[in-house]
């Protein structure tokens, strides 16, 4: 038993007294992350179940909810709490060592768990990808800033900023659809693919009848990458719609506008980097001086 499994066991008793959850951002996590009634879900690390009765009300009586804790101690404090649940149950484990079936839950919910797994991040990302159905859900969240989430851990960088975290979990198979690192919590939604099929990859052909270009085969690299960030994007601005729908404070919203216009900005670069290093090349090397031309016409659009 390392040292932060023994703080966890003798702490469990005061954790409800001295870290009280934030009721609207653990219920602003549940509107984003849009749970369907009747739902397999695993809360990862649900330590004294604090997110447990949004996930047992989400799940509805068709769900079942499983709260996942290394630590006995935190998680008979979250038994006692809501064994009353009838669609909750609870399961002593180490992520790193226990064997999730596979393909078996919907969602899986990690809310302040992620830094006490940093260091063995990709390997607990497998793990949960493994567990997850094709489709299924992984939720990583924090109710405080990401800075806070650090300087509790000492200043150590153990929650990276979402774009770090973004490219683990692309590079791991799912696709982004929010990212938010606000100055009120931090909350990434990510699905499994449900067909790797449905990715495009350096080495794909195009589907039958379906032309890559009418003169030349373009040669894209980022394809994966940009779809991706895409679906982030579109997930971003949804979020946006519902912060304007419960009336936030518009600098609030301005903030997430702007973080939206610099992704947008973002993904044109790689998309213009890609064509520049790529179908250009190849028109070149074909001589097709049409393509050269667009590209002017797009980098002259694109910085105006």
């Amino acid at each position: 038993m390392d040292k932060e499994h023994i703080f966890f066991e003798n702490y469990a008793r005061n954790w409800d007294r001295d870290r009280k959850a934030d009721d609207k951002v653990l219920s602003a996590f549940m509107e984003l992350a849009a749970v369907r009634p009747g739902s397999v879900i695993l809360d990862a690390g649900c330590g004294t179940g604090v997110f447990l009765p949004y996930l047992s009300e989400a799940a509805g009586r068709g769900g079942c909810v499983e709260g996942f804790d290394y630590s006995q101690q935190m998680l008979d404090v979250a038994e006692e709490k809501f064994s009353h649940l009838a669609n909750v149950t609870f399961t002593p484990g180490d992520v790193l060592k226990y064997h999730f079936p596979e393909k078996h839950y919907d969602v899986v919910c990690c809310l302040n768990f992620y830094p006490h797994v940093a260091a063995h991040s990709r390997e607990v990302i497998r793990r949960l990808y493994d567990a997850l159905v094709p489709g299924g859900m992984l939720l990583i969240m924090h109710d405080m800033p990401r800075k806070a989430v650090n300087a509790i851990h000492g200043g150590e960088p153990v929650l990276p900023p979402v774009d770090i975290l973004e490219e683990k979990l692309i590079s791991a198979g799912f696709s982004v659809v929010i990212a938010m690192d606000t100055e009120r919590f931090y909350f990434i939604k990510v699905v499994k693919a449900a067909d790797e099929s449905d990715f495009v990859y350096d080495d794909d052909e195009p589907r039958s009848g379906v032309a890559a270009h009418p003169l030349h085969h373009h040669h894209h690299t980022e394809t994966k990458r940009v779809l991706n960030r895409l679906s982030r994007i579109t997930g971003h601005v949804e979020a946006i719609k519902r912060m304007i729908e419960d009336g936030r404070d518009c600098s609030d919203v301005l903030v997430q506008l702007a973080a939206v216009h610099s992704a947008v900005a973002g993904v044109s670069r790689v998309i213009l980097k890609d064509h520049i290093d790529h179908c250009i090349v190849d028109a070149i090397e074909e001589h097709d001086t049409e393509a050269v031309e667009n590209l002017k016409k797009a980098i002259n659009t694109f910085v105006k």
